[in-house]
């Protein structure tokens, strides 16, 4: 399939493919970042601890990075339009039961629902980029896939907060399934797995072949070391994104600058813009120069260097959005991971290897967002607002800690990628 001439298929339908995956994408973090938007309400809601608070919200994770290598086999297999068809029914049902949800574990259950549904976005979006565009553009798809699916980022913060406060949580979150309803019927209208130039049959030879040997396919992913050295950088640089931008970076803010939850949430949200604009000039700069290991090493150096002054440094509500608009620029650059991953593995087993990659980046979410809670319920003091345990500036600041020490592990990493530069160093897949 690497042999396919892309200038044969018309250009508009591969965008309009992509890009509604892309869409699918944005709309999945939208759902992923809103608890932090509503952490007042859920926590009157469930009478939640910070650490219960914090479960909750990777409850998506808990779903959403153990489903990563199991959607890529099923992507090489069955192919993304029937895939990210049912992904995205999963998140409407996630979204109903988080809903009208009464007790905890019930909404601990639509949360689970949605990260299943959520899981297929990345993996969807990528392999589709495999399939309808030559493979010197993939790292300029991926970044533009982060820009266009960060805009959830966005949406998930003030504008989500501005429905919570209005219309309520629960309310919301019904919104929010009616909107995936919609996205839904879009998917499964327009979508295609790939070009019409491609043989039906060639194709499905190819994905038989891999069903039969996905065994050894997974394993010839698994082997390579650079594969996982690539993926942990990824998830350490994902950190300050999942633990700070996607739950704790609202109620810090609130409390820091004594303001409301939608005015927090439009300064978290700067995080987003940041990795909007960041995602793709990363994938256009690199291509550009034809390297992939110092654009990550520049971006891991200054990912560490701004979160530190967030946290620590003096700054005003408008030096804070800057800030928070340099971290997203900053972090974005552990796109190019994705590009090291796709070119040391052969084409076939494009969506195997993003899944595997894409498993350790958001085990990142699972371990931060929880981390951060234990750490700032063990200084509890049994200080109560509400119902709801308060912290000191000083208290989250300790709790955020961990955020600069995983960034500071991602740059001692770079020493041990290898460069690809960015060339495709596997062309077929040996069975």
């Amino acid at each position: 399939m690497h042999d396919y001439d892309f200038s044969q298929r018309p250009i508009a339908r591969a965008v309009a493919v992509w890009g509604l995956a892309a869409v699918f994408y944005l709309y999945e973090l939208m759902l992923l970042v809103s608890p932090s938007v509503m952490y007042d309400d859920l926590g009157r809601a469930f009478g939640t601890t910070s650490e219960e608070l914090g479960s909750l919200a990777a409850f998506y994770y808990y779903a959403y990075a153990p489903m990563q290598i199991p959607v890529g086999i099923l992507m090489d297999r069955f192919g993304p339009r029937i895939l990210l068809t049912l992904a995205c029914l999963c998140c409407v049902i996630g979204c109903l039961i988080f809903g009208h949800a009464e007790l905890l574990w019930q909404a601990q259950l639509g949360r689970f629902v949605m990260g299943i549904g959520g899981s297929f976005a990345v993996v969807g979006c990528l392999k589709l980029a495999s399939l309808w565009f030559p493979v010197n553009r993939f790292a300029l798809l991926t970044g533009l896939m982060v820009a266009v699916g960060m805009m959830g980022g966005v949406f998930g913060q003030a504008p989500v907060a501005k429905l919570v406060m209005w219309q309520g949580w629960r309310e919301t979150m019904v919104m929010g399934a009616s909107l995936g309803a919609v996205l839904m019927v879009l998917i499964w209208i327009v979508m295609r797995d790939h070009p019409s130039g491609i043989p039906i049959k060639s194709f499905r030879l190819q994905h038989q072949a891999s069903a039969s040997h996905f065994i050894h396919e997974l394993w010839t992913v698994v082997k390579i070391p650079q594969v996982w050295i690539a993926s942990l950088y990824a998830g350490l640089m994902f950190v300050p994104t999942t633990g700070f931008g996607q739950l704790w970076g609202v109620p810090y803010f609130s409390d820091r600058f004594v303001i409301e939850k939608d005015a927090a949430g439009l300064m978290v949200s700067m995080i987003f813009f940041g990795w909007a604009v960041g995602g793709p000039f990363y994938g256009w700069f690199s291509d550009k120069i034809g390297r992939r290991k110092w654009p990550m090493g520049v971006a891991a150096l200054l990912t560490f260097c701004v979160m530190t002054a967030i946290l620590y440094a003096p700054l005003d509500t408008t030096g804070i959005k800057v800030m928070m608009f340099l971290l997203g620029a900053s972090s974005s650059g552990f796109i190019l991971a994705f590009s090291i991953v796709r070119e040391i593995n052969a084409p076939m087993l494009t969506g195997t290897a993003i899944g595997l990659i894409n498993t350790l980046n958001n085990l990142s979410g699972a371990l931060a967002q929880p981390v951060v809670g234990v750490l700032l319920d063990r200084q509890s003091k049994g200080v109560l607002l509400e119902g709801q345990p308060m912290f000191s500036v000083e208290q989250y600041n300790n709790a955020l800690l961990f955020l600069p020490i995983c960034l500071l592990v991602a740059l001692l990493l770079i020493p041990f990628i290898k460069e690809t530069y960015c060339r495709p160093l596997v062309t077929r897949l040996e069975v």
